[in-house]
Order: C-alpha cells, then structure tokens, then sequence
C-alpha cells in the first residue's frame, strides 16, 4: 500500500453501515476527498470515548522518542505482538473508512522505470483496520496518530505491490472497534480481511502522484498506455 486513500463518500455512507446511533453525523467541511497521504487527517470511526465517533485522526504514528515515522502496521508484526503494536491492538483500535486507494505499477525495470498509478476499490464503501496511539484528551498529532493495518502475505493486485490495507466485511468491523471485544479475537479478524476478487482497480491520471491533485476526475479511468 502505497499510502494514498479515497474518501469520496459522505460521512452517513460510512457510519450507517457500522453504527446504530447516527446522531453523530455531521457536516464535514471538508467535503469529498479524492487523494488524501499520511499526514493528514481522514476520517475515523471508533469508540475510544466509550461512544461511536466520527472524527479526524493524524495518519502517521511516530511514537514519542521514536525516529521512525509508521503509516502502515504490517499484519505480520501486528500479529507476533511487536513493539509498537501489542498495545495499541489492546486499547487503539479504530477504523478508517474509504472507497478506494491507489497504487503505482512500475512500466519497466530499473529503480528509474516510470510509474502508472491505478485506483483500486471495491463495490462499496471499505473499512481498514486502522492502530492509533490517540486518546481522549491527546493532541490529534503524529505522536498520536495512526496506522493502517497491511497484510503483505496476500500478494498485491495486478502485480502493483506486495501488500494490501486489511479492508474488515461491515459485520467483522464493528467487533473490530468494540473496546469490550477480547484482544486475542480482535487479532483473529485481521485474518478475515475482504479477498482479491471483492475488488476491482484501473489506470488512473498521472496527476495523482501528486496529492494536491483533488479533483473527482483523480479516480476516472485512463487508457493503460
């Protein structure tokens, strides 16, 4: 995963498929995000208050006195309870909801080949197991942030890259993010994660490698070539 997620959907599209209480919808200034790269703030939904939330989290972790900036969380790692993750398995998790992400297709050999970005996604709105270091109270910071759980055993897509984000089927999320659902369970839906055939991808602009580039047109097809 390259580090690059769509959130074009409204905030009631993702939070109706995972919460019952929708009073806490609200009107996202923000609006449609097309092209959105760690050190940003997207949208996230979790219970770390002891109530459904929808808000903003920093995506990137650096933990305090660490000189190592975290975007993804490999599954591997999550799973054999290595620093920093065995505690945030226990008290950070949150999802991250998205339509899609992209990832970059190298056209040739050599470190130099030039790059085609293509958009992966999936028939709806998809929810990433996401790890944050954030808490009530806590600076929404890369001290604080968060990271987006990858599964590089499962190959990627189209050859694109070795890794994917673990994107939970609606009914395994919410367990995902219940503070009262058991550690050792939690990690076991990380095994779950939607499989290769529940998405399709294409060629997308090249504009996108830049992520200023916000348009809608971001995620429309190309041709490969």
């Amino acid at each position: 995963m390259c580090g690059r997620i769509v959130q074009k959907s409204g905030p009631l599209d993702y939070v109706e498929r995972i919460f019952t209480n929708l009073g806490k919808i609200f009107a996202d200034p923000a609006g449609p995000r097309f092209n959105i790269p760690p050190g940003t703030r997207p949208l996230t939904l979790h219970r770390l208050t002891g109530a459904d939330e929808l808000d903003r989290q920093f995506w990137t972790y650096r933990p305090q006195g660490s000189k190592y900036k975290m975007n993804c969380a490999r599954l591997d790692k999550v799973l054999a309870g290595g620093w920093p993750w065995k505690m945030l398995v226990a008290h950070g998790r949150i999802l991250v909801p998205a339509d899609g992400w992209y990832e970059w297709k190298a056209l040739g050999t050599g470190t130099k080949a030039p790059k085609r970005p293509y958009y992966i996604h999936g028939d709806g709105p998809l929810f990433f197991a996401g790890l944050t270091g954030w808490r009530p109270g806590d600076e929404k910071d890369e001290a604080h942030g968060f990271a987006i759980v990858t599964n590089d055993a499962l190959g990627g897509m189209i050859d694109v890259h070795d890794r994917r984000p673990v994107a939970l089927p609606p009914e395994l999320a919410i367990h995902w993010i219940d503070p009262d659902f058991p550690t050792q369970h939690a990690l076991e839906l990380l095994h779950s994660g939607l499989p290769e055939d529940a998405f399709s991808w294409h060629p997308v602009r090249r504009e996108v490698g830049n992520s200023k580039y916000q348009l809608p047109d971001a995620i429309d097809p190309v041709d490969p070539i």
